[in-house]
């Protein structure tokens, strides 16, 4: 059942949710570099995920054609290989984050974030046309936030070879109305699996 908002919409995107033992060696990761330090406003791991596309807010009826089109055009693609490996930050104007960088089959995962904004346009979704970037943001930085802190985090993300995992599904996100200073969250509205494997 779709959760929908009072006026009939609900806020939709397009993402991947690498599996928890991922996300947690990943947060010991960013903990290596200064554990609860406040240079960093971390990312939960139940927020963590791979932003793929947003569809903006959509009426209920047209988020289940929509994931109808996702799930069909998703069982045909493949399901690559992963693991976190590098990172980044403060990549563009505008840009507070810190990033881990995927590895791995990234080939296939670019065809997975090509192909969900080439099924959905045929509906007259809006998509976002932004390039799918196979990153997961770890934090923001904060005001207190120092370049040698910065500097030593990201080392710490180039040295990680992570685990490997198989990416099964595409997950359809409600994305939750966001308090003041609060962080975004999402709920897991559909799971999608990946056909090719």
């Amino acid at each position: 059942n779709c959760p929908v908002r009072d006026n009939g919409t609900v806020r939709l995107s397009a993402a991947v949710l690498p599996p928890e033992p991922a996300l947690r060696e990943l947060v010991d990761v960013v903990r290596s570099a200064g554990p609860d330090s406040p240079e960093l406003d971390p990312v939960p791991v139940e927020s963590m995920c791979v932003p793929i596309s947003s569809f903006g807010n959509v009426a209920r009826r047209d988020a289940v054609s929509l994931a109808r089109v996702l799930a069909e055009a998703a069982a045909t693609w493949p399901c690559p290989k992963l693991y976190f490996a590098g990172g980044t930050a403060l990549e563009w104007r505008g840009d507070f984050s810190v990033w881990a960088k995927l590895d791995g089959d990234v080939d296939a995962l670019a065809a997975v974030g090509r192909g969900v904004p080439a099924a959905v346009q045929r509906l007259g979704f809006f998509v976002d046309r932004r390039k799918f970037r196979p990153w997961l943001s770890v934090g923001e930085i904060t005001d207190v936030t120092t370049a040698p802190y910065l500097e030593r985090l990201v080392q710490a993300l180039e040295e990680l070879r992570g685990q490997p995992w198989e990416l099964s599904e595409l997950c359809l996100l409600h994305r939750l109305p966001v308090e003041p200073g609060g962080r975004e969250q999402f709920e897991i509205l559909e799971r999608l699996p990946l056909g090719a494997g």
